[in-house]
């Protein structure tokens, strides 16, 4: 019973602390409310209202403050009454344990404060608003009415280099002057906001105006000045050297002159009209126009020392490659009496003759042009550079087909030179084979020597013709050569091959009559010597007989016969160097 009585006094005890605990949280809420309610009441917005009304506002911007003045007495009598009645509700719910309601009505007046403060700064903003307006619009009509009177002044000083502009530009000051004075009116009768709208406008203008006076004096210069100078400059140039001969391609410097002078009037008649980008454009076309007159000037001026100094020098090169074409078709001539020529040397020289024909021509088109006084010097430059490029490649050309055929003696001489070889070498290697007397010939040696034989007689019939043509003789020749390297090789393997097998028979025989299979062998070889004239075989068939009978004996007949062969090889060279191979 004790226990339950002290746990209902430690509930009782917790809850009256706990609801100690609210009251004093709801009486600090309440209080922080209030202090921010406090801090509203320390923007003087009474003090700057009556500031502002001072001001003596008409217009937009006592409309406008009208609005500012209602918002502030809607803060006074709505909007303050209703946080006092809120921070009110805040302690009375003090007194309570309604948690929620607390809450709420706490919340409910912090955001009043909120919405307060930001009404009370959106006032504050506008009443600066109109301040600062009024100060800059006083500053600016100080600054403006200064402007105006330098303007007026500059006109006035420098009148002549705004040319016809000059009525345009004054109608233009006067009508900002005007506006200049409404702003004037409008702000010291109190309006800043529609003041504001004005001075929009009138700086636009202002800067407008402040443009065309800085850009007008150049343009009207070149336009008044500069470009009618250099046209003149133009005219008498063209005149002078018109008297001198000289002559322009497509010549229209009548035309483009009298069209620009019409250009330069017509945008002298837009200026009047203020029209400057238009103007400005229609500058930069007509000095791009001048400097294209000045330019063709120049260019006849300058290539006319070119043309007399290469006329002469094109002349004698003409001359030169003229007589080296004739040199060239009399040697065509005469090679072609006894040489085929196949490479169309003389399609080519005919070609040449044609191409110096039309140069030739269009040479002395240039010099009669010349001397009538209407040559245009630039398209003779012209032309005479490309001349002395193509004659210089004709030239070239001459000096190719010149070598290839002056080599076709010489290639001739070395063809005959090879024909006398080929048929000292083919005796020299019959020769050769009678001094072995070989009962015969295998038919495939003989077949091959005929050919080679075949092929230097029909090199020689080739070389007897009247006219011959050295690039097949040429041919034939490499062809040839191939042959006789190969006969040669074939030459020297059948004298080897029938030696050795003579030699190798010889030794055999003193194994005949005690080895039946080496008097085989030695039969059979003799049959493969004698009758066969196979003499690779003959030798095949003793010298494995005689390896078997005694081993490495055939090698030491071979190698001593190849060495014999070698040690008398110097010798026979020294006797017949026409024999070496």
């Amino acid at each position: 019973m004790l226990t339950l009585l002290i746990g209902i006094i430690v509930v009782v005890g917790a809850c009256y602390l706990g609801f100690v605990f609210y009251q004093r949280r709801t009486i600090k809420m309440a209080t922080n409310v209030y202090e921010n309610k406090r801090d509203l009441n320390k923007i003087p917005l009474d003090d700057e209202f009556a500031l502002a009304k001072k001001l003596n506002l008409t217009g937009e911007s006592q409309k406008k403050y009208d609005q500012l003045y209602n918002k502030y007495q809607h803060y006074k009598n709505q909007m303050l009454p209703n946080i006092d009645e809120g921070i009110a509700a805040v302690k009375e719910d003090g007194k309570g344990i309604n948690f929620i309601k607390t809450k709420n009505d706490w919340q409910n007046a912090n955001q009043a404060i909120e919405t307060a403060n930001s009404e009370l700064k959106e006032i504050q903003a506008g009443l600066a608003q109109l301040y600062d307006l009024n100060k800059q619009h006083h500053l600016a009509l100080e600054e403006l009415e200064k402007k105006y009177k330098r303007l007026r002044e500059d006109m006035l000083n420098q009148n002549e280099s705004f040319g016809p502009s000059i009525d345009n530009l004054e109608k233009m000051l006067a009508e900002i002057e005007g506006t200049f004075d409404e702003f004037t009116q409008l702000t010291k009768s109190g309006d800043p906001n529609s003041a504001e709208d004005v001075l929009t406008d009138l700086n636009a203008s202002t800067s407008k105006l402040e443009d065309y006076m800085q850009r007008i004096p150049k343009l009207y210069a070149m336009l008044a000045q500069e470009f009618v100078d250099q046209l003149s400059e133009i005219q008498s140039g063209y005149q002078q050297l018109k008297a001198k001969h000289y002559n322009f391609p497509h010549d229209q410097f009548e035309q483009r002159m009298t069209s620009l002078q019409n250009q330069i009037k017509a945008s002298l008649k837009q200026l009047e009209n203020l029209d400057v980008d238009v103007v400005d454009k229609a500058t930069a076309d007509i000095a791009g126009s001048i400097d294209h007159l000045y330019d063709a000037l120049d260019l006849e001026l300058k290539s006319r020392p070119h043309v007399e100094k290469n006329t002469k020098v094109i002349g004698d090169y003409i001359a030169h490659v003229r007589r080296q074409n004739r040199d060239l078709a009399v040697r065509l001539e005469s090679l072609n009496k006894s040489y085929l020529l196949t490479h169309q040397e003389i399609e080519n020289h005919h070609q040449y003759d044609q191409q110096i024909t039309t140069i030739e021509h269009a040479y002395n088109q240039q010099i009669q042009a010349i001397k009538a006084g209407t040559a245009v010097f630039s398209s003779i430059d012209q032309a005479q550079t490309k001349m002395t490029k193509d004659l210089g490649q004709i030239e070239s050309l001459q000096k190719d087909l010149f070598q290839s055929t002056v080599q076709l003696p010489q290639r001739e001489k070395q063809a005959r030179n090879a024909l006398a070889k080929f048929d000292l070498e083919m005796r020299n290697k019959k020769r050769r084979i009678d001094n072995r007397n070989l009962p015969g010939l295998p038919e495939d040696y003989q077949d091959t020597f005929a050919a080679v034989v075949r092929e230097i007689n029909h090199l020689s019939h080739a070389m007897n013709q009247p006219q011959i043509d050295m690039d097949d003789i040429s041919k034939q020749v490499i062809i040839i050569q191939s042959d006789m390297d190969t006969l040669d090789d074939q030459t020297n393997k059948l004298i080897d091959d029938a030696t050795l097998a003579e030699q190798t028979i010889q030794y055999a025989n003193r194994y005949v009559g005690s080895n039946s299979e080496m008097a085989t062998a030695s039969k059979q070889a003799q049959v493969y010597f004698d009758q066969k004239y196979d003499y690779q075989k003959s030798l095949a068939t003793i010298s494995e007989a005689l390896e078997k009978q005694s081993a490495g004996m055939f090698t030491k007949i071979r190698d001593d016969y190849f060495a014999a062969k070698k040690s008398a090889q110097p010798t026979e060279d020294k006797q017949d160097p026409d024999q070496k191979r």
